[in-house]
């Protein structure tokens, strides 16, 4: 039997595997899924892991888009351990590579076949991001992130026009999990991301333990995506608003994170940082004590967390 032209590109391009994770969100993510039937490259799956959404979400999905893999949770399973019964489905399928995708996103036709292209041709890569905008626009959201140890938290790279510096690759401290292009290799050797954080600095700590086993992250300028910055895992809030589950989080995991991740005088200092100069930003946003105390409780459970975590590995 004669294969087609279709076949033949699709056998020569290496399995990808995009997971989306949906909560309560099904207009951005059925865009999402019309904005990826239109991208040039040949061989990708996608699997939508729905988060207990309301009205039968999940069903509306499978019936508009019937070639995804959909698992359908019963309650809200957070950001990190869906992406991980995602990632789960697709090493069983035999994913060479797996696309973390936020379901507020839209992509450029072109995007995943840069990303593939420099993966395949540097090896000592092993985590890829777009560069992401938002959402109707031409202003850059993220190309990757620093860690600011002095101020104990974590910086998205951008926030600006389109500029020379944005034009060359990056290679950050971390890129956000809204747009993670992650090697099957990967994930075989440092494992899944980090059901400790339900949500946010999962990805932060993904790229450090791919950074500490000899790999390294790259953001591709010529890779584009837009993105709506709404909340795709079950958290909402705009820019400054933050919820008290948004509060509770991030100080938490900041604490979980810089503990697990940073050593010496770096440690110290985010850790300090993420206590004192993070809270006052914040705070300076959601001036209520509804905000203060889950910030406090998260930096308590937090230290609490670390600990636990120390001792069991000391034992």
């Amino acid at each position: 039997m004669v294969k087609t032209y279709h076949e033949l590109r699709q056998k020569n391009k290496p399995m990808v595997y995009i997971i989306i994770v949906n909560w309560n969100g099904l207009d951005d993510t059925l865009e999402c899924l019309e904005s990826l039937e239109k991208i040039n490259y040949p061989s990708y799956k996608i699997i939508v892991v729905d988060n207990g959404s309301k009205n039968n979400q999940a069903d509306a999905i499978k019936e508009k888009f019937s070639g995804v893999e959909l698992i359908k949770n019963e309650t809200n399973e957070g950001f990190v351990i869906a992406n991980n019964q995602g990632i789960k489905l697709a090493l069983e399928g035999g994913a060479q590579y797996l696309l973390l995708l936020n379901n507020d996103t839209t992509v450029k036709n072109d995007f995943l076949i840069n990303l593939i292209k420099y993966a395949e041709q540097n090896n000592t890569v092993g985590i890829l991001s777009p560069k992401i905008l938002y959402y109707n626009s031409d202003t850059i959201w993220s190309m990757g992130g620093r860690i600011n140890c002095l101020a104990g938290f974590a910086i998205l790279i951008g926030k600006k026009k389109h500029r020379e510096k944005y034009k060359t690759i990056i290679e950050p401290d971390y890129v956000t999990g809204c747009a993670m292009l992650i090697k099957r290799e990967v994930i075989k050797k440092i494992g899944l991301l980090d059901p400790v954080y339900f949500a946010y600095y999962e990805d932060g700590d993904f790229s450090f333990r791919a950074k500490k086993a000899g790999y390294n992250i790259r953001v591709i300028p010529e890779s584009i995506i837009w993105h709506k910055k709404s909340a795709s895992a079950g958290i909402r809030g705009s820019k400054r608003k933050i919820s008290g589950l948004q509060a509770y989080l991030w100080a938490r995991n900041g604490v979980i994170f810089g503990k697990k991740n940073l050593v010496g005088w770096k440690k110290f200092s985010f850790i300090f940082g993420h206590f004192s100069f993070n809270f006052i930003y914040h705070l300076l946003g959601n001036f209520n004590i509804k905000f203060i105390l889950y910030y406090i409780k998260g930096l308590y459970h937090g230290v609490i967390i670390s600990c636990d975590n120390l001792w069991t590995k000391k034992k």
